[in-house]
């Protein structure tokens, strides 16, 4: 195959030169542009959470075989400029700024990079596991008001009295969800000497070792002293989490959410945590779609704006991964994480 010519379009969270840095590593020169930050024009109704405009990204994009990118709207206006692209790839899981109808009605071949996170995501969770169980965010918050009124951050040598917790080893934890983060946190929270069980109706126990995994979401709700959801949202599992299933949750039992905020009905948290059902929570959301004001002010809640990803590492892995892509590409080999 002809050496393609192949662009890397930046963004504001993931910058064009480390696509660069991925590529040179392989012996591979690409060109690099960086979308802007502006307001779309066109039909984007096909596509959700991205950045810039389908215009400025056909512009860019025009005389390329292969795009490279993180956040850049490919929509069905996009595929129509661009007579010539062959491949897209695209440093996300889930390849939701793509119209994936119209890159196949133009036979654009897609490729992502899952799992590029999932180490990341899964540091975040039991970060948070252990935040929740030694009662970190209510003792911070008293650090703070202490401060804030002038008194003493410690008044008694026991004064860890007020916050006992419990221990990692002490604790089942029930993994809603069983793909690449979970496994992870299975993993991690195994090490700690945890239980561990998880629910996934999608994966063959037979084909899991080290982790139970149960028939019934209510099964392991009910003996689950902390909960942990790593489900992909759709639109049948919205509030997959509400009410009912917190209800099943023992008395005094976590609540943590480093997946999707459409999962857990944020109402029902929030009415958890206020007469103690749930002894603590922690959420990683970027649009908490319930009562987020009054969330906050719950001392027992950690609420992170949707950060789980954020590492230097997750950028540099999805960049690698699509390197190694194109570069099957350009192989004639199969490409891994097509779509």
């Amino acid at each position: 195959m002809t050496s393609p010519r192949i662009l890397a379009l930046g963004d504001s969270y993931m910058p064009a030169d480390i696509f660069a840095r991925a590529f040179a590593a392989r012996g591979m020169t690409i060109d690099t542009a960086t979308v802007s930050d502006v307001t779309a024009s066109g039909d984007t109704s096909a596509v959700r959470e991205f950045e810039g405009d389908p215009a400025e990204v056909a512009h860019l994009a025009q005389g390329y075989d292969v795009v490279v990118f993180h956040a850049a709207p490919f929509t069905a206006e996009v595929f129509a400029a661009l007579p010539g692209l062959r491949l897209i790839g695209c440093a996300r899981g889930g390849p939701v700024n793509v119209d994936l109808a119209a890159a196949a009605a133009h036979g654009v071949r897609v490729t992502t990079t899952p799992g590029k996170n999932a180490d990341a995501v899964a540091d975040l969770t039991v970060g948070f596991l252990i935040s929740l169980a030694r009662n970190v965010p209510a003792s911070l918050r008293d650090v703070d008001e202490r401060v804030a009124t002038g008194r003493p951050l410690a008044e008694s040598t026991f004064e860890g009295a007020r916050w006992f917790g419990r221990e990692i080893a002490s604790l089942t934890v029930g993994l809603v969800g069983f793909g690449n983060v979970a496994r992870l946190v299975a993993a991690r929270v195994r090490a700690l000497g945890a239980t561990v069980l998880a629910y996934d109706p999608f994966v063959d126990p037979a084909t899991v070792s080290d982790v139970r995994i149960v028939a019934d979401l209510d099964e392991l709700l009910a003996v689950s002293d902390v909960v942990s959801i790593h489900a992909r949202a759709t639109a049948q599992n919205r509030h997959l989490i509400g009410s009912t299933q917190i209800a099943r949750m023992p008395r005094g039992s976590l609540l943590i959410n480093t997946a999707r905020e459409s999962l857990v009905d944020e109402d029902a948290l929030l009415d958890a945590l206020r007469d103690g059902h749930l002894a603590g929570a922690a959420l990683d959301v970027n649009e908490p779609d319930g009562p987020w004001r009054d969330l906050v002010a719950q001392p027992h809640l950690i609420l992170t704006p949707h950060l789980a990803g954020a590492t230097h590492e997750t950028l540099r892995r999805g960049a690698e991964m699509l390197a190694d892509e194109v570069t099957a590409y350009t192989e004639g080999r199969k490409l891994r994480w097509e779509r």
